[in-house]
């Protein structure tokens, strides 16, 4: 697939929102109020996310072979050995630390690491496995497996059978509003975010439009989130989707069509290559440097300094994040690609 370099700012731009929102939180009343009050938006970025997965999705699937099972297992070695390796790095920290307030169980952890929905015993209320933002997931591996059962059809009706098949099931948990947690999670609403992105990616490449139709979009997305975003009960799946998930839609809508028109961002872009080893290990460098900070004695806890832990702890996240997309993500997602390569070459000499 062409790299959409528009697509890359945004992904990086999702990854920052969702760690400036938990450093926020740490930093809590202490940060100047506009910035406190604003810091629900950065909710905001897991939407973009699903977005974004739907988009890529769709345009990796209409330009590469459509086996079901290929698929799958090219989103597995994508998606699994980065996020178990954060699994099991946060695990080793929160007991060598000796967290007491987090409960990490056997069942829990291998709940965890296969992606199934479960109750977590820290927070019994709470679909979350024990890397809390790995709850993420679990959304996205039912929308792979949603979306690999749908190239088993004929392309002409793909678009149309996705959002049929999600619409459903969200029509479904209107119905019955269940309480298990796996089937919470495979008929809430949030699975629409991952359709609208598979439709903006359907259409920006029949119609990408021109800069006004794509700035006025990319600003009525901007515009959402600016007048409802703040209200947003994130727990509430429909309203979440209504105001996050619209206002993504159109931003990344946007962002796709206005493509080469935006400046070149180097560092936004490797930030986007980076977006997921960002997402799944920043916890691990968030709640360490939370606490050095709220322990110290020597600065005070003012707005100025409260802003300046939010901007160096992003710093650090970010700087640890390249570097583990550069030496962790990145050499197992080659060898593991590798593998999958030769395994699908051998098949094809076989069949032969």
């Amino acid at each position: 697939m062409k790299r959409i370099h528009s697509i890359q700012y945004l992904r990086a731009i999702a990854a920052l929102s969702v760690v400036a929102l938990h450093t926020g939180k740490r930093a809590g009343e202490s940060l100047p109020g506009p910035v406190h009050d604003a810091l629900p938006l950065g909710n905001a970025g897991v939407d973009l996310f699903f977005v974004i997965s739907g988009f890529i999705m769709w345009s990796i699937s209409r330009r590469s072979e459509s086996d079901p099972v290929d698929f799958l297992l090219r989103r597995a070695v994508r998606v699994a050995p980065t996020y178990w390796i954060a699994t099991l790095a946060w695990v080793a920290f929160v007991t060598l630390v000796g967290y007491s307030w987090i409960t990490v169980t056997l069942p829990h952890l291998l709940r965890s690491l296969a992606f199934v929905p479960h109750y977590s015993p820290t927070f019994p209320d709470e679909v979350w496995p024990v890397l809390v933002p790995g709850w993420t997931l679990t959304f996205e591996m039912f929308f792979y497996a949603m979306f690999a059962a749908t190239l088993l059809i004929p392309d002409r009706l793909r678009l149309g059978a996705l959002p049929l098949a999600m619409g459903c099931l969200v029509l479904l948990g209107f119905a019955l509003q269940p309480q298990a947690a796996w089937a919470k999670t495979y008929t809430s609403p949030l699975l629409l975010e991952f359709v609208g992105g598979c439709l903006v990616a359907a259409l920006w490449s029949r119609a990408p439009g021109g800069m006004a139709r794509n700035v006025c979009v990319l600003a009525a997305g901007v515009a959402i989130l600016c007048l409802f975003g703040l209200d947003v009960d994130v727990r509430d799946h429909l309203h979440r989707t209504v105001i996050y998930g619209s206002a993504s839609v159109l931003i990344v809508s946007g962002f796709a069509g206005l493509g080469d028109a935006l400046p070149k961002m180097p560092l936004l872009e490797r930030l986007g290559d980076a977006s997921y080893s960002i997402y799944v290990f920043h916890m691990l460098m968030v709640l360490p440097l939370a606490e050095l900070w709220q322990r110290n004695d020597v600065l005070p806890k003012t707005g100025l300094t409260a802003v300046l832990f939010v901007l160096v702890t992003m710093f650090v996240v970010c700087s640890a994040g390249l570097w583990l997309f550069r030496t962790v993500e990145t050499p197992l997602n080659r060898t593991l690609s590798g593998l999958l390569r030769a395994r699908h070459e051998a098949s094809k000499v076989a069949s032969r």
